[in-house]
């Protein structure tokens, strides 16, 4: 089996549900918040190693009580995480969710920037062909870009969930094979035939309860979504894009990987939370022994 290596951020998640999201300057009374680990490169880790990948997680974290939390949530985790020790507080992410489950999220990333280009070439190292780097959109372009380089000279394959897009991905799009988005990320890049003309040969696009679209340079797959009431949809996106990759690494075709990843996301929606809401290992295996 290939293995994957989740190179990208870990956060201090803390979330308030509301009523509703809050308007453009207005103030409103949310319940106690929840404090957990995250992060879009920790999240997903978590989610491919639930699924049955080898994985290996390279992120930054501060000398602080946020970055023991972090670290310290991982522990039983059957996950190898390797932290870079960042000299800035640890990253922390702001969730409010509302009734309906929709979420607003705004992270800090001065940990995540701190990796640079040389930290992940120590990182992308130990791959080999067919294993698989993670990436997200968390890290400095530069160095995003140079571990994706990095990875397809060593004949990994590379994927992308490019959340949040801070930069021009142009350069980055060429070395990737699989890219990850949802209909916001996909509109800020000029639409799905636009990531598909600038490299990746799959790229999946996540509708919420919707489902999803598997696209590729020869059609398009409809994924639907098993119908669920949401109450956290927080996190939802990390589930699909690190399952899809573990089962991926697993020899799944990607079409079933993709479907049986919108069905785990589909059941981490249920629940309150970013990883605590992520499907158990035992709920990875029924899941992927009933197939779809």
């Amino acid at each position: 089996m290939s293995r994957v290596l989740a190179l990208g951020n870990a956060t201090l998640d803390v979330i308030q549900r509301v009523d509703r999201l809050p308007l453009p300057g207005e103030t409103r009374i949310g319940a106690a918040p929840l404090r957990c680990a995250g992060g879009k490169g920790l999240n997903q880790a978590v989610a491919a190693s639930r699924a049955g990948a080898a994985v290996t997680l390279v992120a930054a974290v501060g000398a602080d009580p946020e970055g023991a939390l972090v670290r310290a949530a991982l522990a039983t985790e059957a996950l190898d995480a390797r932290w870079i020790a960042a000299p800035s507080p640890t990253d922390h992410s702001s969730i409010w969710v509302a009734a309906d489950g929709e979420n607003m999220i705004v992270s800090s990333d001065a940990c995540a920037e701190a990796i640079d280009p040389t930290m992940a070439d120590n990182a992308v190292g130990s791959l080999g062909p067919g294993d698989w780097l993670l990436l997200q959109g968390n890290l400095a372009l530069r160095t995003t870009r140079h571990a994706a380089r990095a990875a397809r000279e060593r004949g990994a394959f590379v994927a992308f969930n490019p959340a949040p897009i801070k930069d021009d991905l142009s350069t980055v799009l060429p070395a990737t094979d699989v890219v990850v988005l949802n209909a916001v990320e996909a509109a800020t890049l000029g639409g799905v035939a636009a990531v598909l003309a600038g490299g990746p040969r799959l790229v999946l696009l996540t509708r919420g309860g919707a489902g999803a679209v598997l696209h590729a340079r020869d059609g398009a797959q409809e994924i639907a979504a098993p119908q669920v009431t949401a109450i956290d949809t927080a996190g939802a996106g990390d589930v699909v894009a690190g399952t899809l990759v573990a089962l991926l690494a697993r020899g799944v075709t990607p079409a079933r990987a993709a479907a049986l990843a919108v069905r785990a996301a589909s059941l981490s929606v249920t629940r309150e939370g970013t990883l605590p809401s992520f499907p158990t290992h035992a709920e990875m295996r029924e899941l992927v022994a009933g197939g779809v």
